[in-house]
């Protein structure tokens, strides 16, 4: 019985083993996994529901490395809108892996200019241009705004010009390539339709000012988003009984040792620079109490410093805080029905 059994193993595993060699090894095979996986891929839409959804398209800062997190982008979707908070690097792959639908996308809102805030606008540009948005694309921001956005637009006008000349007008309107700025008063309300509004407030990242954070309101449920800032009064304040709230986060047990490391390493400029970013991001362990203060339903730590690119990182970076504070992970949800309490959170 027992031979029989082994014979009946080795038979099936035989097979399994034979048709794993026909799929994986032979163009036929391989043009019917392909066929399947592209159906799969262009057949994928973003679920939406009846309020907001928050996703976390990039949850890196600059210091560090992990390939697993672009920089920082978040994006807002509603079944009437869609925006982004920032572009940094690789965000644009994060938004393609996410399905987010850049084709109807309303705007783009830059908190400040930083390279890792801005990096992935032109590929933001083209690719909702090529899925077919109806105008250019909107971008705002605090002063300064222009200067970036006209920038962009004349270091890819000819970028713009051959895929049109490639793939025709009709395809790629030329008048529908370059961006649009859009220049934002602080501390005031920046966006407004009949369901939804975007409010605009200072934040302290000195030098840079103006900087600002911003507020999104729709269907009785809110989502703050900090950009880079230290601890603030305001901030707080434009964030009360906010549904969720995405802080930049410091974390000094991950980031003095770096420091130290580096001096001593005899790479002091290095260190200088890590030392120099303390004084303008937000120290991780001040930002629950502020939180519970300011009747701030949920803390989600990104944009952090620096990356946490390991478990023990990541261990590091939470061991001094609550338990029900979140560390961002590039494409994680957060799901606020309208008009409810509920916070339904989709890891990636």
């Amino acid at each position: 019985m027992i031979k029989k059994l082994l014979y009946v193993a080795s038979f099936v595993v035989f097979i399994v083993g034979g048709v794993a060699t026909f799929v994986f090894y032979t163009t036929t095979g391989q043009d019917v996994l392909m066929k399947r996986a592209a159906t799969t891929l262009f057949s994928q839409r973003v679920n939406l529901i009846d309020g907001m959804r928050v996703t976390v398209c990039g949850s890196a800062s600059p210091l560090g490395n992990d390939t697993g997190r672009a920089q920082a982008c978040i994006a807002v979707l509603t079944p009437e809108h869609f925006f982004l908070f920032d572009v940094g690097a690789g965000s644009q792959v994060r938004i393609a892996q996410a399905r987010l639908p850049l084709a109807r996308i309303n705007g783009v809102f830059l908190t400040h200019f930083h390279s890792d805030h801005i990096a992935a606008l032109p590929d933001v540009n083209l690719a909702s241009w090529i899925q077919g948005r109806s105008l250019p694309l909107q971008v705002f921001g605090p002063a300064g705004v222009g200067n970036v956005v006209a920038g962009f637009n004349a270091a890819y006008r000819l970028d713009r010009d051959y895929r049109t000349a490639h793939h025709g007008s009709g395809l790629l309107a030329p008048e529908r390539g370059p961006m649009e700025a859009n220049t934002i008063a602080p501390d005031s309300t920046v966006w407004q339709d009949d369901t939804l509004t975007i409010t605009a407030f200072i934040v302290d990242h000195v030098p840079i000012e103006p900087a600002v954070g911003y507020r999104v309101d729709y269907g009785g449920r809110s989502v703050v988003i900090s950009g880079d800032t230290n601890v603030t009064d305001g901030l707080f304040l434009a964030a009360s009984n906010a549904d969720l709230l995405l802080h930049d986060a410091l974390s000094r047990p991950l980031l003095d040792p770096m420091i130290e490391a580096a001096a001593a390493s005899g790479t002091p400029r290095l260190s200088t620079i890590m030392s120099d970013v303390i004084d303008y991001h937000a120290d991780a362990t001040l930002l629950p109490a502020r939180t519970r203060a300011a009747g701030i339903k949920q803390l989600v730590l990104y944009h952090m410093v620096p990356i946490p690119s390991n478990a023990l990182a990541k261990e590091i970076f939470v061991r001094d805080l609550p338990d029900n504070v979140i560390m961002a992970e590039d494409l994680q949800s957060f799901y606020l029905p309208r008009n409810s309490t509920e916070i339904i959170i989709h890891h990636p």
